[in-house]
């Protein structure tokens, strides 16, 4: 029986769980503490409703955007995959034979980055602390 592309991405270029793990959790204190920040930064401007929302979007965008800058170029050109093990952990570009065909590419690693770390869960609501508090301060 020949290996699946997952055994055979682990064995071609293995993520160790502990650093994966370390990873998430430098990602989720990254996104925590932005967000908090772009908080306050929203609380000082006194935005308010929708626009205080839009402004942690483009926020968040922006830092993700910059953090996938940065895992770019620490990779040299291969992406997230080499930090996050993305959907299943699976390595994409194999060809039929399973032979690696231009690169290793994990699939769907870019959502790590981009979406995980808790962007929409304690980032949010660091996010609406800050918000909140510095608004009510001001005011």
């Amino acid at each position: 029986m020949p290996p699946s592309t997952q055994e055979l991405s682990l064995l071609i270029n293995p993520l160790v769980p502990e650093s994966v793990q370390h990873n998430n959790r430098v990602l989720s204190q990254l996104h925590s503490l932005t967000s908090f920040l772009l908080g306050l930064t929203a609380g000082i401007l006194a935005l308010q409703s929708v626009t205080g929302f839009v402004f942690y979007f483009l926020g968040t965008v922006f830092v993700s955007g910059l953090f996938h800058l940065v895992l770019l170029r620490r990779s040299r050109g291969l992406g997230a995959g080499v930090y996050f093990p993305g959907a299943g952990g699976e390595i994409a570009g194999l060809d039929e034979r399973g032979w690696i065909a231009g690169g290793v590419r994990r699939a769907g690693a870019w959502r790590d980055v981009w979406v995980g770390g808790g962007v929409m869960g304690e980032a949010l609501s660091g996010f609406i602390l800050g918000w909140a508090g510095v608004g009510g301060v001001l005011r």
